[in-house]
């Protein structure tokens, strides 16, 4: 029986959902298979395991750099296979690179990176889906996972290709990193809405929020992962020059795919994703 070790990060759930999913599947393979939130971790464990997976969320076209710097504390992988499935709200190529800065750390570290599997989920920015095309996502997963769970565990995952308008989209994105730390202080709170749960201040997985003196503060430590402004139940978080494109409010991942529309932003992409369900 192969031992799998996933370790994720997960801004507002999408991402959690699949590696658990991807987990479920590889157990139903008769492997035994852990997950692990990359936050509630100090350090990675890797003795004890045959493989070790990194799930992640993907943050303008690249790994999310809490995600890139928990791999640097991987301990020696001495040829260990490590796989990466990713999450993103759009199934374009130029999402083809983001995992090049991971997979070059893990086999800095000694790992065999084999390849990764990319699973489209609704955004938590940009613009809001429906709740049905958020159902067509999930299910899509649901059909590719049990294929993609079986490659990893015979080492048969396709090697990863990394086109080259994608390597540049990496390079030019990773502004990103800097731009949200300063976006990160532009944030604030309407007192007006605000309900006082202290949900966005307990959730924010780098510790961003404080609140003192009845008032809350943002700090410089931002990575754009959406949880406080997306989780806030009273939609009272504003994210300073990224508000006319923030999403409040959970997904019902219940509704009937069936009935999902396509709409023209990516239109094709989304069109030949769903359809090609087993890849």
């Amino acid at each position: 029986m192969q031992n799998m070790m996933i370790y994720y990060f997960s801004g507002t759930g999408n991402t959690k959902k699949i590696t658990k999913l991807f987990a479920e599947a590889l157990e139903e393979c008769g492997a035994k298979a852990e997950i692990r939130d990359i936050v509630a971790c100090d350090a990675p464990v890797t003795d004890g395991y045959d493989a070790i997976g990194i799930a992640y969320p993907v943050h303008g076209f690249n790994t999310p750099e809490i995600v890139t710097d928990f791999a640097k504390k991987l301990p020696c992988g001495n040829g260990k296979p490590l796989f990466a499935l990713k999450t993103s709200g759009e199934p374009l190529r130029l999402n083809d690179a983001s995992s090049l800065e991971l997979s070059r750390i893990a086999e800095s570290k000694g790992y065999r990176f084999i390849g990764e599997r990319h699973y489209v989920m609704p955004y938590n920015m940009v613009y809001r889906h429906s709740d049905a095309m958020a159902a067509k996502m999930l299910a899509t997963a649901k059909a590719r996972i049990p294929k993609d769970a079986q490659a990893v565990l015979l080492g048969t995952v396709a090697p990863l290709e990394y086109p080259l308008r994608a390597r540049i989209m990496t390079v030019l994105c990773k502004i990103e990193r800097p731009g949200m730390r300063l976006n990160g202080r532009l944030y604030k709170v309407n007192k007006d809405k605000c309900i006082g749960c202290m949900k966005c201040v307990r959730g924010c997985p780098v510790g961003n929020i404080e609140f003192e003196n009845g008032k809350f503060r943002f700090g410089g430590n931002c990575i754009g992962c959406a949880r406080c402004a997306f989780g806030c139940p009273a939609d009272a978080i504003t994210t300073g020059l990224l508000n006319p494109i923030k999403v409040n409010g959970a997904y019902n991942f219940d509704a009937d795919p069936e009935e999902a529309v396509i709409g023209a932003y990516c239109r094709k992409s989304y069109e030949k994703y769903f359809a090609d369900k087993s890849e």
